[in-house]
């Protein structure tokens, strides 16, 4: 069950011009909360912007303060005034919203697919991998270097990182499926994984069809814009496949946002 309550802003660390990570108390969140699952925020008091805005939850801190961490990057007017909420300041949040994360399946292990601020979903899940006794790989893809954040924290937890920037700034040059077609290909002597994905649309596009024509688990966590995040307005739906059982359409906020490859089309 999701609670809507103004929660206050315990923390607010700039980590470059574009990337904020924020730390709300929010107690009942925190304890109700699933790697996968997101909350909506609204990002100044009042009504301008009208719409509160879906957020990934980064990280639950297992400080057992109650409270809940947002990583995200500055897009337009919304992220932009919320970027200047100062600790004290209280956000109405509702949350936590959508689906978690399946665990992977047995004998499997756990690849993270981040494409540019897609990574603020996954310490979250790295938590709780790291925990089941679980290690995971991280392959992160952005832009550019300016784009690769959060990465003190998976060094932190020894977890493989892969990088590769379009610019060729960081890691390799190119785009994060090419770090990806090695291992589903079983080069390397990679043992039989799983894929967690978030990242822009074509990014998930991209990496369900090769998991697919792989065989290879993949669950795909979508972006949209959300109006409502609560499966009412049905302004997030995305397709099926035409040959797919089941509805023609499926709600990001409420059947999502994760999602089986192969299920929905990005």
């Amino acid at each position: 069950m999701p609670f809507d309550f103004p929660a206050p802003v315990v923390r607010h660390q700039a980590i470059n011009r574009d990337h904020f990570l924020l730390t709300l108390e929010s107690p009942r969140v925190a304890r109700a909360a699933r790697p996968g699952q997101f909350v909506m925020l609204r990002t100044r008091p009042g009504h301008d912007p009208l719409l509160r805005r879906p957020m990934s939850i980064y990280r639950v801190p297992p400080s057992g303060r109650g409270q809940v961490q947002i990583l995200y990057k500055v897009v337009g007017s919304g992220t932009r005034y919320l970027s200047g909420q100062a600790a004290g300041a209280r956000l109405d949040m509702l949350g936590p919203l959508g689906n978690g994360f399946r665990p992977p399946r047995p004998g499997r292990r756990p690849v993270l697919v981040a494409g540019g601020i897609g990574i603020a979903i996954f310490p979250f899940l790295v938590d709780r991998l790291l925990r089941r006794g679980s290690r995971p790989i991280l392959l992160y893809g952005a832009r550019c270097r300016g784009d690769l954040v959060a990465l003190s924290y998976f060094q932190a937890r020894r977890v493989p990182v892969r990088l590769v920037t379009e610019d060729g700034s960081a890691g390799a040059r190119g785009l994060v499926t090419r770090l990806l077609e090695p291992i589903l290909g079983g080069e390397g002597g990679e043992e039989r994984c799983e894929l967690f994905v978030c990242g822009p649309s074509p990014m998930l596009r991209a990496v369900g069809a090769l998991a697919v024509e792989a065989g290879v688990p993949c669950q795909l966590a979508l972006e949209s814009q959300m109006p409502c995040g609560i499966g009412v307005c049905l302004g997030c739906v995305v397709p099926c496949p035409a040959d797919a059982d089941g509805p023609l359409y499926r709600r990001v906020c409420t059947e999502g946002p994760i999602f089986e490859a192969g299920t929905v089309e990005p």
